[in-house]
């Protein structure tokens, strides 16, 4: 015998209709398994109403609020990393593919040495014209110019130190948020 229709019956909250209610009825005078399917669930139901309401602990929401802001965060850092990961895993495969496709890892080595060759001798020209740009400047405008760079790194300093003391509170206050929510 199919027990599906009675058992939804059975464990449905919505209401039957009169012919339906009475093919159930006759169908648990005769069917031991739906009479201890019906009797267990109409038990639950008495015992899920009857047990009290137990509040949570003070704070509980705050706690599980700042738990999941912790969590939410800390699933953000990770995907961040997988995805710098991957593209640097990604950009090494795809230079070692290219070595491998094109043959020559000799012929990689030397042209990867020729530009950086190129690029350090494109550097040092720059530095030299730059250097003799300065000596024509006059010292009076090179002294002020001096102190205006040093002004403007000490106040790049000031905003590193800053930042890193900033980024250290939030480290540790997060730190009491997660042992607090694991109270």
């Amino acid at each position: 015998m199919n027990h599906k229709q009675f058992e939804r019956w059975i464990l449905d909250d919505s209401p039957l209709n009169e012919e339906q209610q009475q093919i159930l009825d006759a169908h648990l005078l005769t069917c031991e398994h739906c009479q201890k399917l019906n009797h267990g669930w109409k038990n639950s139901l008495k015992a899920i109403t009857a047990s009290p309401y137990i509040a949570p602990a003070a704070g509980f929401s705050d706690r599980w609020q700042s738990k999941l802001r912790f969590e939410k965060k800390r699933r953000s850092i990770v995907r961040m990393r997988v995805i710098l990961f991957s593209s640097i895993l990604l950009v090494l495969v795809s230079l070692l593919t290219y070595i491998v496709l094109s043959g020559s890892l000799g012929e990689f080595l030397a042209n990867l040495i020729t530009s950086s060759t190129h690029i350090l001798l494109f550097l040092t020209h720059g530095i030299a014209n730059l250097s003799n740009f300065i000596q024509e400047i006059p010292s009076l405008v090179r002294w002020s110019a001096g102190i205006f760079l040093v002004g403007v790194a000490n106040i790049f300093v000031i905003l590193l130190v800053v930042i890193l003391w900033k980024a250290k509170k939030n480290q540790e206050e997060w730190q009491e948020v997660r042992d607090y929510g694991e109270k």
